[in-house]
């Protein structure tokens, strides 16, 4: 007699196993789909950071929450990027110097609704605030800390030297644009902290000058000057155009008119990119995502200054007026620059982007006003002035200092035979870097000074340098 074993049903066994394969595939998407943190910057364990270091978090996927505190706690203005896979948190004060500063990240969820798993705990230690600037004899970066005694420490050996750069808003590298043997100029980058340099745009045949980071560091928008030949033979390189670049594309593309001279590249704190239009003799925003632009005219060909919040950019503008310069013969000898012509002379207007709607700053007085900052908060605008009558004439630019709206102007610097320029603004409003030089000695030098945000306890810091930069 045979038996057969009984087999019961197979659906049983079948749905079980797809149960099974999908609760594979479910935990395996989770694994896949789940958060993560990708990098942190600072750095785990970074010593030395800027007193004025903004946090940055960088996620697996885009986030829609994420639950981080500081010891001390520190934490302010928070803004993701347009991914939203990328958290900057802006410390409400400097951080406390020479001491260790602990993050946690102990929540939050993905746009997905998948969640972050566990607490993660990093350090980093703070230092003094540090400079960057260019050495005057070798014309290459510098960068100095701010810590009693610190020596300055090069960052880069160009042979033919560095034109301009910009500071990526993260801190921890730069781009700039290196000198070339024909005259050219290709921009490089190198890492702040190692001193590693490399290729960043090649620009064969042509200048890349005057590069300058998105406020987001994923773009950067430079100068493209193109060589003109001169009369024995060489390369003049001029006639510019503003050219975008973004890194993670490879995209180099121009922006502005077919045909027009623009210039001096310029980010909104929004994101929207300025430069200046030589042809239209107009400051040029336009928004990089849709293409769209606005126009703010402008006779001077000067850029001008972003308020933080994006509505105004205050900007010289020419003024005419007859018989306003009046010099003794002497001050007509040593006069040089715009103020050589009678009657013209330069005031600061407060410019509403969306309406062209503008505001005199300067008032009814005959001066030359020029170079506004803002600073980071918003409240306060430095300005380089000049007065132009005959009793207050001055070889050299004085700092003045405003409110944004032309109130409590007065003046932070009373030293007539100096120039005073390139000004910066520390991260946390509290001081300023600026260039100064002896309008009077065509061999002087230029040194970098430092003083409080009211004028106070100016300083000489680096001699024989320029172009200084506050490091984030």
């Amino acid at each position: 007699m045979r038996f057969r074993r009984q087999t019961g049903p197979r659906w049983p066994r079948i749905i079980f196993l797809l149960s099974l394969v999908l609760a594979i595939a479910a935990l395996g998407g989770f694994v896949w789909l789940r958060p993560e943190v990708v990098s942190v910057s600072p750095a785990p364990g970074a010593v030395d950071v800027s007193p004025y270091a903004r946090l940055r978090f960088t996620f697996s996927q885009p986030m829609e929450t994420a639950v981080i505190t500081s010891e001390p706690e520190n934490l302010g203005e928070l803004s993701w990027n347009d991914t939203f896979t990328e958290l900057t948190l802006q410390p409400r004060n400097a951080w406390p110097r020479e001491q260790t500063v602990t993050l946690r990240l102990s929540g939050g969820r993905s746009r997905l609704g998948l969640p972050l798993l566990g607490e993660q705990m990093w350090t980093f230690t703070v230092g003094a605030e540090r400079l960057i600037y260019v050495d005057a004899a070798s014309n290459n970066l510098y960068i100095v800390s701010l810590a009693d005694g610190a020596q300055p420490r090069a960052l880069t050996a160009e042979p033919f030297g560095v034109n301009e750069y910009s500071v990526k808003p993260n801190g921890q590298s730069i781009v700039y644009s290196a000198g070339r043997e024909d005259g050219g100029a290709d921009l490089r980058q190198v890492d702040i902290e190692t001193g590693e340099t490399q290729n960043f745009l090649p620009c064969p045949g042509t200048a890349c000058r005057a590069p300058v980071f998105s406020p987001d560091g994923r773009r950067v928008a430079y100068e493209r000057q193109l060589p003109t030949p001169t009369a024995d033979g060489s390369a003049d390189f001029g006639n510019a155009r503003v050219f975008v670049f973004t890194p993670e594309s490879g995209a180099d593309e121009p922006v502005g008119e077919v045909g027009n001279q623009t210039r001096t590249p310029r980010w909104a704190p929004d994101g929207r990119l300025s430069f200046y239009d030589a042809t239209r003799q107009a400051i040029v925003v336009r928004n990089i995502t849709d293409g769209s632009a606005t126009f703010v005219p402008n006779d001077s060909g000067e850029m001008g200054a972003w308020s933080p919040d994006s509505q105004f950019i205050v900007l010289p503008q020419i003024v005419l007026q007859e018989n306003a310069l009046v010099l003794s013969p002497t001050q007509q000898i040593t006069l040089t620059g715009s103020a050589s012509v009678a009657g013209f002379y330069s005031h600061l207007q407060r410019v509403t982007v969306a309406t062209n709607a503008a505001v005199n700053l300067s008032g009814e007085t005959v001066v030359e006003d020029a170079a506004p900052v803002y600073s980071w908060r918003g409240e306060w605008l430095i300005f380089a002035r000049r007065e132009l009558n005959g009793v207050t004439w001055t070889p050299g630019r004085q700092l003045w200092r405003m409110r944004p709206d032309g109130s409590e102007a007065r003046a932070l610097t009373a030293e007539p035979l100096f120039a005073h320029s390139a000004v910066r603004w520390s991260p946390d409003d509290t001081q300023v870097a600026f260039m100064r030089l002896d309008a009077t000695d065509p061999t002087a030098q230029p040194e970098i000074w430092l003083m409080t945000a009211d004028g106070a306890n100016a300083r000489m810091w680096v001699k024989n340098a320029y172009l200084p930069e506050w490091l984030p």
